[in-house]
């Protein structure tokens, strides 16, 4: 039988098994987000706008009907057209693979994919609200809570760049290693963990170091190795969560422009608000805009805002000269594993293939590439991604995953057992793997 959303290449992960943290989150995790959700929704309304009032009534009235629906486990129904070129895909998956199944019996990974674009399609079907983030306001609390990390980020962008032209010199596989750490742990990072370089070039910050006991699997020398060949090289980032993640996945991205191996990288961004956290064009422009804001960092001294500034007119000029791209795709929020990439997306996959490296950032990603599966942990990871690694045409690729769902794989043998039968060390966000397949190309 074919590998498809409904039957993938190991047993699915579903919410109906209640040892799983899929059932967590179906059960309670996915109540507490719409919920939240809600509560922006109730806070954005404005007494003097009664037409955008009423709509919003009768979004918290669909989307306290979503929760009901999961919480009785009912059938899942067709999404509601709201014009996005998507919804014919979703339909179809629906009705091919999922057409007599409910919430805690179909697939974990179209279930919760789903569920997001459910909640969409309420909101888009408005007049007053369509271009509504109801997650904005999450989104941009956590970055308020990152602004030591922010200053102290572009400090250090700018220590590592200058590096180049001073007397001590830190090797570029070093900085390499360290910015994909950072981009890896991403809204986990904070000061403990930043990389101090000293007098010597080395890294003097034991956290940093600690942390990287954590990380399970380590092929950062295996991508380095791939990537340091070029010069001019273009990378791709398939990116996770806004926010402080974003700006280290930026910083990283910086880095690699000015070090010279890379001349182009692409930005992967979400066509719609997506799984909370997940980044859309307007994040990524808001990030930029709020970076430059006398408001947002107002009690930020003159030369903080000043090194910030900098840093934006950097980032900036790369937009304007095409150094950075910033791209999506609705393939990034279809129901489909990355497994399908190729055959269901054939322009993005050919557009990728000119990458040296694509890049992907987080779990839900992770989740994508292995096809969410009940997979034994010591499973090859270029197993694990099936055609992705097969394919003739198969892509450079570099997971960094910190774990937030029940699959992990590519670990060596003792490492599962080591950690013990409880399995939640799995989503614990505590342990990481950084994985690499050099492709076909």
């Amino acid at each position: 039988m074919s590998v498809n959303p409904a039957n993938p290449p190991r047993p699915s992960l579903r919410a109906a098994d209640k040892e799983t943290f899929a059932h967590f989150t179906a059960r309670h995790r996915w109540r507490d987000i719409i919920k939240k959700a809600i509560d922006n929704i109730c806070d954005s309304l404005n007494s003097s706008e009664i037409d955008k009032n009423e709509e919003g009534k009768k979004i918290v009235a669909s989307m306290e009907e979503l929760i009901n629906q999961i919480q009785r486990n009912d059938q899942l129904i067709q999404i509601e057209d709201d014009g996005r070129p998507d919804i014919v895909i979703w339909t179809d998956v629906l009705n091919t693979y999922f057409k007599d199944e409910n919430w805690f019996t179909a697939t974990w990974l179209f279930a919760e994919s789903y569920l997001y674009r459910r909640i969409i399609s309420i909101i888009t079907n408005t007049k007053h609200w369509k271009n509504y983030d109801p997650y904005f306001h999450q989104k941009g609390e956590a970055f308020k809570l990152s602004f030591t990390e922010i200053f102290e980020f572009s400090k250090r962008i700018d220590e590592l760049i200058s590096s180049s032209s001073s007397k001590i010199k830190i090797d570029d596989n070093i900085i390499f290693y360290e910015l994909a750490q950072i981009s890896l742990w991403g809204n986990a990072t904070d000061l403990s963990m930043l990389p101090n370089f000293g007098n010597d070039g080395n890294i003097e910050t034991k956290q940093f170091e600690e942390s990287k006991k954590n990380i399970l699997v380590n092929d950062l020398e295996k991508a380095w190795k791939w990537l340091s060949k070029y010069s001019n090289a273009r990378v791709d980032f398939i990116l996770d969560n806004a926010g402080f993640e974003l700006y280290s996945d930026l910083i990283f991205s910086d880095w690699l422009i000015q070090s010279g191996y890379v001349s182009e990288v692409h930005l992967h961004v979400k066509s719609f608000p997506w799984f909370v956290s997940d980044t859309t064009l307007d994040d990524f422009n808001w990030l930029l805009k709020t970076l430059q804001s006398n408001d947002f960092f107002s009690s930020a001294s003159e030369i903080e805002k000043s090194s910030l500034k900098k840093l934006v007119d950097r980032w900036q000029s790369y937009i304007n000269n095409s150094k950075w791209i910033i791209t999506s795709d609705f393939f990034w929020t279809s129901p489909y594993s990355f497994w399908h990439l190729e055959e269901k997306a054939p322009e993005l996959y050919a557009d990728l293939c000119k990458s040296h490296l694509v890049i992907f950032k987080g779990d839900l990603n992770y989740r994508k590439l292995v096809y969410d599966c009940k997979w034994e942990t010591t499973t090859p990871f270029k197993e694990a991604i099936g055609p992705l690694a097969s394919s003739k045409n198969a892509l450079p690729l570099l997971s960094l995953r910190t774990g937030k769902s029940d699959v992990f794989i590519g670990l060596d043998e003792g490492v599962e057992e080591r950690l013990g039968p409880d399995k939640s060390w799995m989503y614990s966000g505590k342990y990481a793997v950084i994985q690499f397949s050099e492709g076909n190309k």
